[in-house]
Order: C-alpha cells, then sequence, then structure tokens
C-alpha cells in the first residue's frame, strides 16, 4: 500500500476512525474513574554536623562546614528510608492499617546532589495522610540514624544528625490517576482499532467504486458515468422527469456518444440494458438512454422486456396493459401494441399482461424476429430484468446487438458484475461496456477513491451550456449530425450530407459537432409515431 494509498483510506474511513477515537477517549477517561485517587506529599530532610568534645573539654572532631563529610553521610542515610523499622514506626506514629513493608516501600527518598538535603515522597489515599506519612517518615529516619550513629547508646553524643528541614504541605489536587493520559491513551487504542477496522473492510470490500475497481473485475469500458441526481431518477408518482441541469443531460449524452463507437464496424441497432442485481437503475438508465437517442433525431423504441417487474409504462405514464407479452403471443398486432411518448422520434413498447413464462416467451424465435424487425426502423433499446435473477436478460442479448450493464458505485460487487459478463457471454452475445449510475460528483468522493470521473455539473456557468433548460434555438444542418430536434422546435429535415453540423445557442456560443455517421435520413424508413414535443 502506498501513502497515497493509506491516505485515501483514512478519507474513505473518516468518520469510523473520528467514531473510533471519540469512543476510546471516552473509554479512557471514563476508565480513570475506577482507579483510587492518589496523594502525594513531599518533607525535606537536612543532615548536619556539629563540634564535639570530651569531658576534658578537648575536640573530638571538627565536621562543621564540611559539606563533603555531611552529604557522604546523607548517602549512607538513604536507604534508611525503606526499612521495614522506619516503615513499622510511621505505623505506629499514625496509627495506620497498612503494613511496616507496604508503607516504607511507597516511600520515594532523593538526595540533591548539591546539598545533603532530602525530599521525601508519600503516596496515600487522602492529603492529609499523605503529608502526615512523609513528615513521620523524616523524623523515624532521624531517630533511626541517630540510634546508628550512637551505636544504640541514646545518652551518646553524635556530631551528625538528619533533621527535619521543611514539613510537608496538603496537595490541593491527586497525583494520579491523570485522566488526561487516560483519555490520550484510550483515544489511541481506538485510533488502532478504528484503522484495523478500515483495513480489514476495505481489505475485503468487493464493492465497485470506481472505473478502476469495472476494468479490475471485467476487462470491459466504461460507457458512462451518471450522476446521483434527483433528476436522473423516478419522481413521485413513478414517472421519469426530463432532465434539466446541463450536467445531467451531458452525463446521458456522453453515455449516447459512446455507445456509438462499441463497434465502428457493426454499429449496434439493438441493446439491451440490464444490470447484475435489481435496485441499480438499469429501467432509468434506459429511459434516459431513450429520450436523449430520440432527441438526436434518431427514431428511438423502448422496449420493456421485464415482463416480472415492468417500469417502461409508468415512467413514461403510459397505458400498459397492451405490450410485449401480447405481441409475443400473437394476439395484437405490432401498431397496436406500439405507444407514442410525449418526446419526438421515441415510440415505447409496455410489458403489456405480466405472463405466466417470461422466460419461455423471451427466448423465443418470434422475440428474434421481432428484435430483428424493429431494428430496421427503430434504435432499439430494450429494458431487461437483472441477470443474476434470471436468465431474461441472456436470452435477449442473444437476440439483440448485445448488451450493456449498470452497476452503482457502492453498491454493485465486483464478483456480482464478472458473473453477470460471464452469464450474457455464455450465450455468445456482446457485452459493449459498463455504465456507472448514481455516482457521487463531490469532491470528497473523489479525493477518497481517486476516481478521474469529474462529471459536467459545472460547466455550464464556463459557456458550454445553459444550467437548466434547453437553450438551442437554432439549427443550420451543415451535415448528417446529432441535432436536438426538440430543442430546435422539432425535427430536422433529412440529413444525407457527411461533414458537421452547425449548432447556434440562445446565448450566442456555437460549435461544430463531429459527425457520427449514424444519423439517416428518416425518409423511407417507417415513422415512429409521436405526440407533441414537450
Amino acid at each position: 500500500m502506498t501513502i497515497e494509498d493509506f491516505l485515501r483510506l483514512l478519507l474513505r474511513n473518516l468518520f469510523l476512525l473520528i467514531l473510533g477515537v471519540a469512543l476510546g477517549a471516552a473509554a479512557g477517561f471514563g476508565f480513570s474513574f475506577s482507579k483510587p485517587e492518589v496523594y502525594s506529599a513531599s518533607a525535606l530532610g537536612y543532615v548536619s554536623a556539629s563540634s564535639q568534645t570530651d569531658e576534658a573539654g578537648n575536640p573530638i572532631q571538627q565536621a562543621s562546614g564540611n559539606m563533603q563529610f555531611q552529604y557522604s553521610k546523607a548517602q549512607s542515610y538513604l536507604p534508611l528510608f525503606n526499612t521495614r523499622a522506619v516503615g513499622q514506626s510511621i505505623v505506629d506514629d499514625l496509627g495506620l492499617q497498612s503494613s511496616p513493608d507496604t508503607v516504607a516501600g511507597s516511600l520515594q527518598a532523593k538526595l540533591d546532589p548539591n546539598a545533603p538535603i532530602f525530599t521525601v515522597t508519600a503516596f496515600a489515599g487522602s492529603a492529609q495522610e499523605a503529608s502526615d506519612i512523609a513528615n513521620a517518615a523524616v523524623e523515624a529516619t532521624a531517630d533511626e540514624a541517630r540510634t546508628l550513629e550512637s551505636g544504640g547508646n541514646e545518652d551518646a553524643a553524635v556530631s551528625v544528625q538528619l533533621a527535619t528541614y521543611q514539613n510537608a504541605v496538603l496537595p490541593g489536587a491527586p497525583e494520579s490517576p491523570d485522566r488526561f493520559k487516560y483519555l490520550a491513551a484510550g483515544a489511541a487504542a481506538g485510533l488502532l482499532i478504528a484503522l484495523a477496522v478500515a483495513w480489514l473492510r476495505d481489505r475485503n470490500d468487493s464493492r465497485i467504486r470506481t472505473a478502476d475497481d469495472i476494468a479490475e473485475a471485467v476487462d470491459l469500458p466504461l460507457l458512462g458515468t451518471l450522476p446521483d441526481v434527483k433528476e436522473l431518477g423516478r419522481a413521485k408518482n413513478g414517472t421519469l422527469p426530463d432532465p434539466k441541469t446541463f450536467g445531467a443531460r451531458e452525463a446521458i449524452r456522453k453515455l449516447r456518444t459512446n455507445l456509438r463507437y462499441v463497434d465502428v464496424d457493426a454499429p449496434p441497432h439493438s441493446i439491451v440494458v440490464t444490470s447484475s442485481a435489481p435496485g441499480e437503475g438499469k429501467s432509468i438508465v434506459a429511459g434516459n438512454l431513450a429520450r436523449v437517442m430520440a432527441r438526436a433525431g434518431q427514431p428511438t423504441l423502448l422496449i420493456d422486456a421485464d415482463l416480472r417487474r415492468p417500469m417502461v409504462a409508468d415512467q413514461f405514464g403510459v397505458d400498459g396493459a397492451v405490450g410485449l407479452s401480447q405481441l409475443l403471443a400473437a394476439s395484437v398486432s405490432l401498431e397496436d401494441a406500439v405507444q407514442p411518448s410525449s418526446t419526438q422520434l421515441l415510440s415505447l413498447l409496455p410489458a403489456g399482461q405480466v405472463p405466466p413464462n417470461p422466460s419461455e416467451l423471451l427466448g423465443s424465435r418470434r422475440m428474434k424476429e421481432l428484435i430483428e424487425e424493429l431494428s430496421r426502423s427503430y434504435f432499439v433499446i430494450i429494458d431487461a430484468p437483472p441477470v443474476l435473477a434470471v436468465t431474461d436478460a441472456q436470452l435477449l442479448a442473444r437476440h439483440a446487438d448485445g448488451a450493456i450493464l449498470v452497476a452503482v458505485p457502492g453498491q454493485t460487487r465486483s464478483f456480482g458484475l464478472t458473473r453477470s459478463v460471464e452469464a450474457i457471454r455464455g450465450v455468445s452475445a456482446k457485452v459493449y461496456g459498463v455504465v456507472m449510475n448514481r455516482a457521487s460528483s463531490s469532491r470528497f468522493t473523489r479525493l477518497a477513491y481517486g476516481d478521474a470521473e469529474y462529471g459536467y455539473a459545472s460547466y455550464g456557468k464556463y459557456g458550454y451550456g445553459a444550467a437548466t433548460g434547453y437553450d438551442t434555438a437554432t439549427v443550420v444542418p451543415d451535415s448528417d449530425d446529432e441535432v436536438d430536434v426538440e430543442q430546435a422546435g422539432g425535427p430536422a429535415e433529412p440529413l444525407t450530407s457527411v461533414g458537421a453540423a452547425h449548432v447556434v445557442t440562445d446565448s450566442g456560443s456555437d460549435a461544430n459537432l463531429e459527425d457520427t455517421g449514424e444519423l439517416r435520413s428518416a425518409r423511407g424508413r417507417r415513422a415512429a409515431p409521436n405526440r407533441d414535443a414537450e
């Protein structure tokens, strides 16, 4: 894992990491209250030497001012603070319940490096007790030192003695537990646990998130990335709204353009739109793609071949009682089954009545012949059931020129996408590519997953298109190219020459659109029934 990968891992799991740190800090802080409070107090002791004389008045030792002598004596007294005798004396003086060894062992005595001064620190559960133990420790050690210097003779004179220099002061706050340290330790532990969970989750996450994930799962191109916006989804009443923002419209147009180049030697005239699992928006993609194909001047037919859960009729607000199922059963004619839509050059073939044997109908010779017949007059887009749910999509892909798969970032599993491609190819059908639906266009997502797909949501303010609505007012047909017939106010005249179409917008901008060779003259072909332009 590179540093860049690690940083993206942190970004992807930022909420988890913050939660881990917060919970760890709270746990550490709470745990500190389970620890008993311990107070510390320190007293000072000083080793002094004095001049002593015998009975005749002769000096025994002149030690006053001999700092080195005093310091060496202080060093010899240092171990006395932790002896049982000192501990017993403290317990007896203060009436403590602890054992002498425990009391003596808890004392900390340090000698100043520049003077014969001791610092004795005592620890206890209360401030007063800690102060009393520290003061008693100096006195008890002084008595023990005096006993050693006199050889056990209490009346003997000694030249060196240990005395209290400064009594302990009552501490204002406990020495431990240090709640900040517990909080910091808990936060660090929570962060480490969250990192481990994030790494394991990321390592075992098989969901598709970026174009690179698609390339790793299947050897197929990414045909388009549709943003996660409301206008590219169904409205509350189930209908399919007309995308108005430039970003949404341009994403669909990019998909349409890419479809024209998936097979330049044998351009497709019938395409199955499906997905690996339910709930990935394949019907919405099919509906929007059909609408934008028709607006480019291409007679288009959208077939609802999802005979188990039909959606097309509700999306476009048409009557779905008669449709594909009756047409395959030869109970209605093609003219009766195909319905016009509110989009010019776009016709609809609803699913009709839900049959008891969808797979048999869709895999029949009649279905193959129907697709071949319709492909002569329309660009046929077939909304098919999910591949892994039933075999319908495989059967339809075999009859059509090929299929495209819809995937949702963060939802579609890579193994599901792989199995879907294998299933379609297993019936000798083509898979042209993958469409990423409901992709987030936020900067955070792009940074977290390293995706290069930026979409077109912000391009309108730079002159590439209006923020809302369709602003194309005039179309000058310099060539046979894609023209939004509804933006231009109606179907364009048949275009036969090869070149570029010159488009002039309301804002005065113009563009030469590259000719794809896909538009054909509408004359001599079966015209699709139409309603008035939206």
